[in-house]
Order: C-alpha cells, then sequence, then structure tokens
C-alpha cells in the first residue's frame, strides 16, 4: 500500500496553521473520537543556547516552569489540574524548552492559562528551586553510576569540540547544576519568545474555538529583542580512531558505543539513512546487528543502532550491551558487520520490510491526540509541511537500495569513528579514570 488511509492523512493535512502577530504559530486539529483534548508545545531555547559552564540551565529553568508562577504557587497549579482530572508539564531539552497538557476537552481554557502562566510569568520560588535541585542531583548522582550514560557522555566530548553543545548531555553534571542560582533562570528565561513557539492543540474541540483561546492566553506576549538564534560549529572529521572506557566499580555489564558523524534532519540524505539506519540495527530484534552479534554470535545481551539526526548532526551509532569478557570481541563483531553492509547493501527482501514497517508505524502512531499533537510539532520544527503525512509512503518507497548503499558508504564505511565503552575496569591504556 503506497498510502495512508485517508481517515490518517485527513488527521493532519486537515489541521489549521494559525500565525499570531508576535510570531506564535498555533496547530489545531479536530479529532472527535474522544472527548479529550492534548496540548504539546515548544519554545525552540535549549540547551544549544546555554554556556558550557551552566550546562542543565536549559533543563532546570524548562523543569522550574511547572514550581510556581506570579499568579499560582506549585501546590495551586497542581491542585488545580487534580481537581478536573487534567495535567501539564514542561522541560528543558537540547533544541527546545517543551510544555504540555491533558484535559476534557471542556477544561481547555484552564490548561491554556496554566500553560501561558507557566511559559510567561515562572516566579522561580526559592524553596521550590532548591528542591528541584535536589531531584537534579539525585538523578545525576545515578547517573554517574549508569554505564550507559556514562558512555554516551565521553562519546560526545570525545566526537565534539567543546565549543559545540553537542559535547556534552543537555542534563548538565552535578557541578554546573549544584552552581545554578536562581538568577541564572532568571537570565534564561528572558531567552523565551513567542516568535520560537509553536503550539498543537488535538482533541474534540472546535478549531476557531481554540485559535481564540490561544489569541486570548498568548496574544500579548512580548519579548524583549530578537527571536535567539543558534548557529552549529561545523563538524570537523574524525582524524583518527578514538578510543576511551570509562571505568565504574561494581558493575557486571559493559556498554559499547561506536559512532561516526551523521547527518541533520534537513540533509537530503536523511530518508535513506533513516532506511539504512533501521535494516542496520532497528527492526526487530535490532536488525542486522541485532541479528547477528547478539543472536548467532552471542556476544551481546542486546545490539542495535539510532541515527541522532536533529537541527544538527549527532551521531550515527551502534550500541551493545555486553559481558566484560566479550567486549573486544563484539567491537570487532560490530564493525564488521557495519563494513559489510556499506560494502554489500541491503537485500531486497530487507528494504520491502522496512518500507513496510516505516510506512505502517507512522500510520499506527497517528491513533492518538498525543502522538498527532507531536507529529504536528514535528512538521513545523523541520517546515515538513501539513502534507507530509500523506506524501511520506511515497518517500520512503523511493528508497532503493542503491541509495542505501550510498548512504551507507559515504557514513559508515570509514576507518575514522569513535568507540567508547563504560563498565568494569580493564587495561589502564584505555581507562579516563580508575572509577566513578
Amino acid at each position: 500500500m503506497n498510502q495512508f488511509p485517508a481517515n490518517r492523512a485527513s488527521t493532519i493535512a486537515t489541521a489549521i496553521r494559525y500565525t499570531l502577530p508576535n510570531g506564535m504559530v498555533a496547530l489545531v486539529q479536530r479529532n472527535p473520537t474522544a472527548p479529550t483534548v492534548s496540548v504539546y508545545g515548544e519554545v525552540r531555547v535549549g540547551a544549544v543556547h546555554e554556556p558550557a559552564a551552566q550546562n542543565g540551565v536549559a533543563a532546570f529553568t524548562g523543569a522550574a516552569l511547572i514550581r510556581g508562577t506570579q499568579r499560582r504557587s506549585f501546590q495551586e497549579i497542581v491542585a488545580t489540574t487534580e481537581a478536573v482530572g487534567a495535567s501539564v508539564n514542561a522541560g528543558g531539552g537540547l533544541h527546545a524548552t517543551h510544555f504540555g497538557g491533558r484535559s476534557l476537552s471542556e477544561d481547555l481554557a484552564l490548561i491554556l492559562d496554566l500553560l501561558a502562566d507557566m511559559l510567561r510569568t515562572p516566579s522561580f520560588p526559592d524553596e521550590e528551586v532548591e528542591r528541584l535541585r535536589g531531584q537534579f542531583l539525585m538523578m545525576l548522582r545515578e547517573y554517574e553510576q549508569d554505564t550507559s550514560v556514562r558512555a554516551s557522555r565521553a562519546l560526545r566530548s570525545l566526537m565534539f569540540p567543546p565549543a559545540h553543545p553537542y559535547s556534552r548531555l543537555s542534563s548538565g553534571t552535578t557541578e554546573t547544576i549544584s552552581a545554578l542560582t536562581r538568577d541564572d533562570l532568571v537570565r534564561f528565561h528572558t531567552r523565551y519568545h513567542p516568535a520560537v513557539t509553536t503550539i498543537a492543540v488535538v482533541g474534540d474541540i472546535e478549531p476557531a474555538d481554540v485559535i481564540d483561546l490561544i489569541e486570548r492566553f498568548f496574544g500579548d506576549w512580548q519579548a524583549p529583542g530578537n527571536p535567539p538564534h543558534m548557529t552549529l560549529p561545523d563538524l570537523q572529521p574524525l582524524p583518527d580512531q578514538r578510543r576511551v572506557h570509562v571505568a565504574l566499580e561494581g558493575k557486571s555489564q559493559t556498554d559499547v558505543i561506536w559512532a561516526v558523524h551523521g547527518l541533520d534532519r534537513c540533509s537530503p540524505d536523511y530518508y535513506a539513512a533513516s532506511v539504512a539506519n533501521m535494516i542496520l540495527g532497528r527492526i526487530g530484534i535490532g536488525g542486522r546487528l541485532g541479528e547477528r552479534v547478539r543472536e548467532e554470535q552471542g556476544l551481546a545481551y542486546s545490539c542495535g543502532s539510532s541515527l541522532d539526526a536533529d537541527l544538527g548532526a549527532g551521531p550515527w551509532a551502534a550500541m551493545a550491551g555486553v559481558n566484560p569478557t566479550h567486549v573486544e570481541r563484539a567491537i570487532a563483531a560490530i564493525i564488521a558487520e557495519i563494513k559489510q553492509f556499506a560494502a554489500e547493501g541491503p537485500t531486497e527482501q530487507e528494504l520491502a520490510d522496512v518500507h513496510d514497517f516505516m510506512t505502517g508505524s507512522l500510520a499506527i502512531s497517528l491513533e492518538t491526540n498525543d502522538s498527532i499533537a507531536g507529529t504536528l510539532l514535528g512538521i513545523e520544527r523541520y517546515h515538513l509541511g501539513l502534507d507530509y503525512v500523506e506524501r511520506y509512503p511515497s518517500i520512503i518507497r523511493r528508497i532503493d537500495r542503491e541509495q542505501v548503499m550510498d548512504v551507507a558508504r559515504r557514513y559508515l564505511a570509514t576507518d575514522n569513528y569513535v568507540v567508547v565503552t563504560a563498565g568494569p575496569a580493564v587495561g589502564e591504556e584505555h581507562n579516563e579514570h580508575s572509577n566513578g
């Protein structure tokens, strides 16, 4: 089947896109299948806009939005939403600060009022900031003993120069989060701007009424200065094979990551790379990597791949969780499989299976208000057009074997890569440090 059922595609194509005079974009879709409404939004201000010395301030500021406003305390926000069975949330990420809520359709005005209050006039009460800091520090201390997180952190520091925001995790570190002040949060919040804000509302609602509500609560939002902009530094080719081991005491598993530089979401290679990545390490129990390294050779507890393609080019990586005694064999097997895939490409059956999976999974994902709203946000972020869902099946099915081989050879067929392992101590020559 080359097209989605008409009712699936129409859940996106018939959405209303409205731009407020202040530049904020509203996307509204009526979905009368349930008497509820989902609100998803983003302000495109995130960790890419923070100084390295304040790593984590975007995440901290985003999480603190719900902790009190000029009109409502944290306790009042919680009590107000619980009284009607609704919820609101917010949090900071790499490229954007996200916010959202769910409620019965009749309570949409309340949800939009709360979200506007949180975004526009957070008060960052000292007591709540300290409570939130304690939660962040507890999470970060747990991360210090998590082999997957430690491997990811080391990988980014190897692949990207210190000035690049991708060189660190957006969650921050115990040192940077401990040093943040309330004034830092207030200062970072001044970057929020309606002209880089999108809100998507999906549910049993009348679009015209929703636009009126968004105008009421967000229409007079003004921010000083121009909207924030971030130009990511150009990536420099990896000069050689780099290897680091992060030694952690008391661990029985080692996490392995092999990676090269990937591509951004707007690259013309994106769809071919997505198909290639799905075949290599995603579909089924982990694609070819899962089948060969885990199932056939028994060298990993889990094995797969990921393509981190957003507004900037993140890593294209293969990951595995392995027994520490199998680390070297597992790494060799992963590299051999990647090189074979780049040299030979997919089979026609693999290609057909992935075409069916990728088109079918998007159609299935449009079953809920939440997923429709999330899809609308992605369409706006990457300028895909509201007919994207209708076009998507033909985009994917046009990706042929030669295109997959081409992107695999250009991105994956390289002797310049990074390998990071995190787990029990091994030879000192690869140790980043001797314990967590």
